[in-house]
């Protein structure tokens, strides 16, 4: 493109917005629209020249669109970007981006208290019997936390392992379900614990304890309304030495799942690594595993390294 057609192209105050918006957040065209007060017919055609210079990149994420900027390095682009910016900020539609990715998650509020307990699979009672003979193996048994834990499906494997193990989630209804399987199966090194991996008081518990050894995370981020953010806030939790654990859908198109809660349709496993390199994390595993639902999941570990002093 020459410099006179990207004057063009920039000299839009529309797309200047668009441009400065797609660069603080990942949105759709639906989000973009109720920003900015358009329809979405409106900012798809707008959006459509900057995809096409490459500086709006389109990903799908089953029937929605997302847009985010790349920029680069050209100052003509980060002179529209902050022209941009400062129209945003002026008509409230920058602020508006706050609230509008917060409401991702409330549907999986909503979902998770309304709904019926999980029919789970989990390990016969034979095999968790012999978990203790694994104990010796790993780096720390001190305390585990378990964010997101629903129904507590996977405290069975967890507490045999570890000295303490905390397990979190968002949901009084599913806390209240999990407290009953932590009682029928006499898990009494376990507790339960009301809140996201976030609260800072979940993470003040934590230091005071030295970190966890290990933290995992299985099928939360697909409810996370900015999934980067969620691991960086369980990257915290994780002592030097310990493990952070993913477990999460690959990408798969059944829309059905957004009826459930879930804000996006999985993730490409480069876009895991990515999030956990992001937190200085050292990939340890990173891997599709066996089904054991009708969707693909992957498994991700991340390990944080050993503090070095000089």
């Amino acid at each position: 493109m020459s410099r006179a057609e990207l004057f063009r192209l920039l000299g839009d105050e529309d797309r200047m917005q668009l441009l400065a918006l797609c660069t603080e957040e990942e949105l759709t065209v639906g989000e973009l629209a109720t920003i900015l007060k358009a329809s979405q017919p409106q900012v798809t055609k707008k959006s459509q020249p900057l995809r096409e210079a490459g500086l709006l990149l389109a990903r799908r994420d089953g029937t929605r669109t997302l847009l985010k900027a790349q920029i680069g390095n050209d100052p003509l682009v980060a002179a529209a970007v902050e022209d941009g910016r400062a129209l945003s900020a002026k008509d409230g539609s920058l602020a508006r981006i706050a609230k509008i990715v917060a409401q991702r998650e409330e549907l999986s509020k909503k979902f998770f208290d309304e709904a019926e307990a999980e029919a789970l699979p989990t390990a016969a009672p034979e095999l968790l019997a012999w978990l203790p003979v694994l104990r010796p193996l790993l780096p720390g048994t001190a305390l585990a936390v378990d964010v997101g834990t629903g129904e507590g499906t996977l405290l069975p494997l967890l507490s045999p392992l570890f000295d303490r193990v905390i397990a979190v989630d968002r949901s009084p209804a599913r806390l209240a379900r999990c407290g009953a399987r932590i009682a029928s199966l006499n898990l009494s090194n376990v507790r339960l614990r009301e809140g996201d991996v976030d609260d800072s008081g979940l993470a003040e518990e934590i230091a005071e304890r030295g970190g966890a050894d290990l933290v995992v995370m299985a099928r939360v981020l697909h409810h996370a309304a900015r999934p980067q953010d969620a691991i960086a806030a369980a990257t915290r939790l994780v002592r030097a030495g310990g493990h952070l654990v993913l477990v999460d859908y690959l990408p798969h198109d059944d829309e059905s799942m957004r009826e459930q809660g879930d804000v996006w349709l999985g993730f490409e496993p480069q876009k895991l690594k990515t999030w956990l390199d992001a937190t200085s994390l050292e990939p340890v595993a990173l891997q599709h595993l066996p089904m054991i639902q009708s969707l693909p999941m992957q498994l991700a570990i991340g390990k944080k390294p050993m503090r070095t002093y000089h």
